[in-house]
Order: structure tokens, then C-alpha cells, then sequence
């Protein structure tokens, strides 16, 4: 078993599958099963990688969960990743749909198995809460100036010479206001950081296929025509809705009934 462990991990480290695709609507490139198959053809060294569907009733909805094997023939090595389908998806029959989310689900199945990742993205903090761009700022409004309470007639204290008289004026400190936390763009963030791990891709495809599809769903009259610094709480929640129900599974064609 030390055997089969050691050459996957030798592919693992030698596997070269470049994003070769690109995603006009959403502005980034990405990757398929079918290239990542053709990458590691060359690495297998008489080893053997079969993938296979199963679909399974979770709830009342089905799933296509692809299974991805490593294999010598006696011993093997599996990991699997599933993909809901649409009821309906527009120009696709029931066939194409299930042909659809085979290839979504089989693509991270084997992202899993060959341990397929972006490490050149690791550093994007585009979403971390310490990028200035993300700190929740203070709501703004008129500034309340609260007055300066005057103190009591200082205190005289008599002494015998040859010491002084000395005077103490102690003014209160006013408390500080503690910054209010937007709620709206708390909220926003939290649902974009939710969507790119279900999108799995980076934070910076992440945030221009947000954008996209935001100016789609503005431009189809699905979401209020304005910027999303003006969006009330309601208005933000339907459209992060909106962006799971309206579009494919790519992200980058809008769905209309």
C-alpha cells in the first residue's frame, strides 16, 4: 500500500494543469476535467485513473457524485465531489443537464484526488478582513458635539508657609462612541466569501464574476438599479439569492423563464 501512496504523491508534485480556459463573461481563466486528464496521462507510469458518476436522491433533489480512482489494478486510491442539478436550465435538455453537472462534479473530484490547487493565490487577501478595502466602516451622519461639562470652582487648600497654594481643576472625560457596524455590508461580505467557496475559485474571479453578474441582474431587472453601498438589508438578500438561482453552474449565463 506504501507503494501506491508514494506514486500518487510523485504525481501530485510533478502534475502541471494550467487554466487553458477563459471565461469571457466572469474575465478568468480556468480548467476542466478534460484538461486535467490530459495533463496527468504522461505521469502515470503504468498506474491507472478511472472516474466513474453515481446519482444519488438527497432530499428531493438529485446529485451526480463523481468518484475519481487511483489504481494499480489491486490497490487503490479514491476521492469523489458531487454537483446538484437545475430542475430546468434554458436551451438544455434533461440529458445535457445531467452531462453538465457530470463534468462540474468529475473536475473537483479529480482536483481532490491529484490535490489541484492555485498556490499562486494563496496570498490574495482581497477578502480578509484585515484588507483595507473590507474593514466595516462606520455608518455616517450628522456629528453630535456634546459640550464640555465645566467644572466645579476649583479648591483652595491653606497651608502654612512656606508652602504654596495650588489649585486642581478636574474636568470629566466624555466617553467615546463606539463605531457602528454596518449591517448591510457585513452581510455582503459574508455571502460573497460563502459563494466563492462554492465556486471555488479565487478571491480576485471571485469578486469580477460578483460584478458581472450584479450589473446582469441590474440590467435584466432583477435587482434594484443602483450601487450596492445603497442596498437596504432586504434588497441585499434577495440579490445574493438571486445570484444562486439565476445563473448556470458556471456563473456566466443568466437564466430567464
Amino acid at each position: 500500500m506504501k507503494k501506491i501512496y508514494a506514486e500518487l504523491a510523485r504525481i501530485q508534485k510533478e502534475l502541471k494543469a494550467p487554466k487553458n480556459l477563459y471565461n469571457k463573461f466572469g474575465n478568468y481563466a480556468y480548467r476542466n476535467a478534460e484538461g486535467i486528464l490530459e495533463a496527468v496521462k504522461p505521469l502515470l507510469n503504468g498506474y491507472v485513473i478511472v472516474v466513474h458518476d453515481d446519482i444519488i436522491l438527497i432530499g428531493d433533489r438529485y446529485y451526480v457524485k463523481a468518484t475519481a480512482t487511483f489504481t494499480d489494478g489491486e490497490e487503490f486510491i479514491s476521492a469523489y465531489a458531487h454537483a446538484r442539478e437545475d430542475e430546468t436550465k434554458k436551451g438544455m435538455d434533461g440529458c445535457q443537464i445531467t452531462g453538465a453537472c457530470s463534468s462540474y462534479a468529475r473536475k473537483y473530484a479529480l482536483n481532490a484526488l491529484l490535490m489541484i490547487d492555485d498556490s499562486k493565490d494563496s496570498d490574495d487577501d482581497s477578502l480578509s478582513p484585515k484588507n483595507p478595502d473590507n474593514m466595516i466602516k462606520p455608518v455616517t451622519g450628522p456629528v453630535v458635539v456634546q459640550p464640555v461639562l465645566k467644572a466645579d470652582a476649583p479648591a483652595t487648600v491653606k497651608v502654612d508657609a512656606p508652602a504654596k497654594v495650588e489649585t486642581v481643576a478636574r474636568v470629566p472625560s466624555i466617553p467615546k462612541e463606539e463605531p457602528k457596524v454596518n449591517p448591510v455590508q457585513s452581510f455582503l461580505l459574508t455571502a460573497m466569501a460563502s459563494l466563492r467557496k462554492q465556486r471555488n475559485i479565487t478571491a480576485a474571479e471571485n469578486n469580477k464574476l460578483f460584478a458581472a453578474q450584479h450589473d446582469a441582474l441590474k440590467k435584466a431587472g432583477i435587482a434594484p438599479n443602483k450601487e450596492l453601498k445603497e442596498y437596504n438589508m432586504d434588497e441585499a438578500a434577495a440579490l445574493i439569492d438571486a445570484m444562486t438561482k439565476c445563473f448556470d453552474l458556471t456563473g456566466t449565463e443568466l437564466k430567464t423563464e
